[in-house]
């Protein structure tokens, strides 16, 4: 498999063209918009064992010194940026990125955050570093170099991540991520949980399509035997994301030499990018005070030997390897840059979507007020609507927010239920069967019905021989009606309760679900849903007690009506008996021998008494109807509309209710809950945030 020539020394003329630093500015920029703890971004990581020379290898393309540990190399991911600004000095800065074990720990989150250092690259000694990678660990809970009982502690890898930015006149743009490298063998110092830990973090960096794979071996140890290039190959089956690093050429044994070359020319594991060879410092070296340009100088030299001089220049050494990353890199995100830009949209959409699912912000008294304002005209414009019966096309027929629908039904059914079952016993017609009226409609048998047609009769010749007093025969005692009606009315005050009981239900589901309707926060609208409540409670007892002192005025004791169907009812009634008496003696013998009046008028006359009880039927009768429409008519008018109309019930909450409110009482009502504010907060930074690293991506 041949490498890929675009990525070939000769193919590199300025690492640093105009185009390439403006897609490698805006990766910095994204970067720093915090793009990356959402998406992945473009980037190199380095993998490998323990004592591979991961570390060497770094130190060799970023120029630090990265301290060698025998028993513990890197402890945490470290990220290198390279940073190419304009200026004279070159300066190091050190940050911790939290980790998803971190993230859900806000005191352990907000401690790495505080992690902040920043020097001259002057300044930055190999003992310096180390003491950035100790005070590190130790933010992070990790042990230090210092450390000498690794045996008994509860954690010594992290996936928390320390970021390393180098920026600098001579620096060429890059990033590149070192992770812990894998040991094959737990020990009480490195645990199985800690390579489970290890694999995580490898497998996470390895398996992002955005990241370039940079796989180091150790020459000394067989390819095979590698798991770093096992789990590589499972990341990246085509070899298109992977880049060969061998190490430590200069450790082999003589005759090895040829294995090593084989894998170095792409012959063995092929690679689409290919292999590289690198000679870092040793130990020895490092201990001697070799300096990093003294160790690309020997690494050079040693690569002008054989057998290393039969591979080309371009595979040798730091020097070949960093422009080379360089342009890979710039290849890749200008391959991912599309999908990305278009990610960072879709992300800045969802967070404007969130943002507006929690609706305007209510964090200051005036933001309240407007609010609520705002909402209350919503509330009044549906509540007019729904009593004025404008229903929304979107509402199903039977919906309970059509509540001038259901009230006109409950109206009906209680008009219905007074008239058939507010009486004590049916009135009777003037043939002596029972009153229509009277009855329910299609409620049963009639002759069932009629069984009792003589039952009032009864009752009232009792009540009228019962009522015995001072007054002259055939005359009636004055109270008598008073105490029928009130007896035959008795139903009145059960059968209005249980209308005006079920119409407040209904006006409460209403109330709920117009509440439901206009808010969405579950604060706000449990807030309104009590308020309107708490009114309609107050309002109902109102209401009950209209209903009671109406109850009283039809049945206190007086009787009084001026509407003249009453008299031209009983008048109707009484011609009408007249009438049926005349008809019934019609099919009598005695008819025919009624030559005069005054025989006609002998037939036709009944007693006083039972004169009495006729009339008082007929009076009581034609009274109740007209006392039991009045009645039905204010029930509805006068008891449960003035639910629905006056200001401190269902409509009270409006305009300008909210505007009386003080400041206070805004805040009960309105206020943002913390953590409600918490994440507005968040999500408008986070939006903020969306918008500028998309405006930069689109200004390429």
């Amino acid at each position: 498999m041949t490498v890929k020539k675009s990525t070939t020394m000769q193919d590199i003329q300025d690492m640093d063209n105009p185009e390439r630093l403006r897609y490698f500015q805006v990766i910095d920029d994204l970067r720093g918009f915090g793009i990356n703890e959402d998406l992945p971004l473009p980037q190199i990581v380095v993998v490998g064992d323990q004592s591979s020379g991961k570390s060497s290898l770094l130190e060799g393309i970023t120029g630090l010194s990265f301290p060698i540990a025998s028993d513990l190399c890197t402890r945490f991911a470290t990220q290198i940026v390279l940073r190419r600004i304009p200026g004279e000095k070159t300066t190091v800065k050190a940050t911790i990125v939290p980790g998803p074990s971190s993230l859900d720990d806000g005191e352990q989150k907000a401690r790495l955050l505080e992690f902040d250092i920043e020097m001259d690259a002057d300044a930055l000694s190999g003992s310096k570093f180390a003491w950035i990678l100790d005070e590190a660990a130790e933010y992070m809970g990790l042990p230090n170099s210092d450390d000498q009982d690794l045996e008994n502690l509860n954690k010594r890898f992290s996936d928390d991540i320390l970021r390393i930015e180098i920026s600098g006149p001579d620096q060429h743009h890059l990033s590149v991520v070192d992770v812990p490298g894998l040991f094959h063998n737990p020990t009480k110092y490195q645990t199985r949980e800690d390579l489970d830990i290890i694999r995580g973090l490898i497998e996470n960096y390895t398996t992002d399509a955005r990241t370039i794979i940079l796989a180091v071996m150790d020459a000394r140890n067989n390819l095979a035997n590698q798991e770093v290039f096992k789990m590589a190959r499972a990341a990246d089956p085509a070899g298109i994301r992977t880049v060969g690093i061998i190490t430590k050429c200069d450790a082999l044994q003589p005759g090895d030499e040829h294995g090593v070359l084989r894998i170095a020319q792409n012959a063995v594991e092929q690679l689409q990018h290919g292999w590289f060879v690198i000679r870092n410092r040793s130990t020895k070296e490092i201990q001697e005070g070799v300096t990093i340009a003294q160790r690309h100088e020997n690494e050079r030299r040693f690569f002008q030997g054989t057998p290393w001089n039969e591979l080309p220049r371009d595979r040798i050494g730091v020097k070949a390897l960093k422009p080379f990353l360089g342009q890979l890199l710039y290849e890749h995100i200008r391959r991912e840059f599309p999908a990305l830009v278009h990610e960072i949209e879709t992300l800045y959409r969802e967070t404007q979507r969130k943002i507006e699912a929690l609706g305007s912000s209510r964090q200051t008294a005036t933001e309240q007020r407007q609010y609520l304002t705002r909402m209350a005209n919503r509330y009044q414009r549906n509540v007019e609507d729904a009593l004025k019966g404008n229903y929304s096309v979107e509402l199903t027929a039977q919906s309970q927010l059509k509540l001038r629908m259901h009230l006109r039904n409950l109206a009906d059914e209680f008009e219905k239920e007074i008239r058939t079952k507010g009486h004590k016993m049916p009135f009777q017609a003037a043939d002596g069967s029972t009153d229509n009226d009277f009855l329910q409609q299609g409620g049963g048998d009639k002759d069932e019905q009629t069984t009792h047609d003589s039952d009032i009769m009864i009752w009232i010749r009792q009540q009228y021989r019962e009522a015995r007093g001072a007054e002259l025969p055939g005359t009636v005692n004055p109270a008598l009606l008073v105490r029928l009606f009130q007896y035959q009315s008795s139903d009145w005050g059960q059968i209005s309760r249980k209308y005006l009981e079920r119409s407040l239900d209904f006006i409460t589901e209403y109330t709920k679900l117009e509440c439901r309707r206009i808010e969405e926060d579950d604060t706000i609208r449990a807030s309104l849903e009590s308020l309107v409540l708490s009114r309609l409670t107050e309002a109902n007892t109102a209401a009950q007690e209209r209903l009671k002192v109406l109850l009283e005025d039809e049945q206190g004791g007086v009787l009084q009506t001026v509407n003249h169907y009453f008299a031209e009812t009983l008048d109707k009634i009484r011609k009408d008996r007249l009438t049926a008496r005349i008809q019934g003696i019609s099919l009598q013998d005695e008819w025919a021998h009624a030559h005069d009046s005054a025989r006609l008028t002998e037939i036709l006359h009944i007693s006083n008494e039972d004169q009495a009880v006729v009339d008082l039927h007929d009076v009581l009768k034609t009274y109740y109807k007209v006392a039991m429409k009045r009645f039905a008519d204010y029930v509805v008018i006068n008891v449960v509309e003035r639910l629905l109309s006056e200001k401190d019930a269902l409509k009270f909450f409006s305009p300008e209710y909210v505007g009386g409110l003080s400041d206070s009482e805004l805040a009960e009502i309105a206020a943002e809950s913390y953590s409600t504010s918490t994440v507005r907060v968040d999500l408008k930074h986070r939006c903020e945030r969306y918008r500028q690293a998309l405006e930069k991506a689109k200004s390429i």
